[in-house]
């Protein structure tokens, strides 16, 4: 496909938000370079990044037009540089792409079509290879076997996602890290401001519509601690168990808030379903840190 004049939008935005991302952001630029579908636009939301990022980034930016450098000039917090990327989007469809993931060649290419093809469906998934320490994991596609998000009925889309979530395996969906339209996502809070943000942001674009699911692996996605990938410091783990647990409750009453526009029976199979997900993932918890405290010992 043709690349876009200057003053026409791109079909696709890419935001990528980083700080000090030196060593792994060039291979996140390269991959979106070499996309099959050219009509794309990549902005870069440096966040003070003193390890050598801002000139990577700018070099890429004074080679390639379509890519856009951004230097915050002040400190934000993790999720308001997502944000921030997506405020100055100008595409159709949107991706947050991470400062350590890299696309294969064709994702654009493939996602778009199928969201064009599809005019009802707000978010498309693909298969997404992870990797730690440099060697690539078992693939994990849990939509053949437990269904996708897909239903005509907001409430049995959010049931859907939560049993995805609750049963799929470990980063066997991941919304966050999907094409999205842009003006769908602009109706949620984009994450908001709380540890558990990227779970509300998936419920609320469920809420707006069904997701579509291509089941090819186009995207590939260090997990976090990995030697080559981001490091733990640079996630939101590591708070209290007090602290996540009332993230957690924050979170589901966010998801309730945004279906309240639904018919009563709807939100109520909405809430039950939060409510069992919750106590399940608290209880989880408790037998995971039960874990670690016997292994101490």
């Amino acid at each position: 496909m043709s690349r876009p004049t200057s003053n026409e939008r791109p079909v696709v935005s890419f935001g990528l938000p980083v700080r000090n991302g030196a060593s792994t952001i060039a291979q996140a630029i390269e991959s979106v370079l070499a996309q099959t579908f050219e009509d794309w636009e990549l902005i870069i939301s440096d966040n003070l990044s003193t390890d050598g990022t801002s000139e990577i980034c700018s070099e890429f930016a004074a080679r390639d037009s379509r890519i856009r450098y951004v230097a915050t000039g002040r400190n934000l917090p993790l999720l308001e540089n997502f944000r921030e990327t997506f405020r100055l989007a100008c595409g159709t469809y949107f991706r947050w792409q991470g400062d350590d993931d890299w696309l294969e060649p064709e994702y654009v290419e493939r996602a778009v079509a199928a969201l064009e093809a599809s005019p009802s469906s707000v978010l498309c998934t693909t298969i997404q290879q992870h990797h730690r320490d440099g060697r690539p994991l078992p693939i994990n596609d849990p939509i053949p076997v437990l269904g996708g998000v897909d239903s005509t009925d907001p409430a049995d889309r959010v049931q859907a996602l939560l049993r995805l979530f609750q049963h799929g395996g470990h980063l066997g969906i991941d919304p966050v890290y999907s094409l999205v339209r842009r003006d769908v996502a602009a109706r949620t809070r984009l994450q908001g401001s709380i540890r558990d943000g990227d779970f509300v942001y998936s419920c609320e674009v469920a809420l707006l519509g069904p997701f579509l699911h291509v089941p090819e692996i186009l995207a590939n996605r260090r997990l976090p601690g990995d030697a080559r990938g981001t490091p733990t410091s640079k996630t939101l783990a590591g708070s209290p168990a007090w602290r996540r647990y009332v993230q957690r409750e924050i979170s589901i009453l966010q998801v309730a808030e945004a279906a309240r526009s639904l018919p009563v029976g709807s939100r109520v199979r909405i809430g039950t379903a939060l409510v069992r997900f919750a106590a399940r993932e608290h209880a989880h918890g408790v037998r995971r840190r039960a874990r670690r405290r016997v292994s101490r010992r």
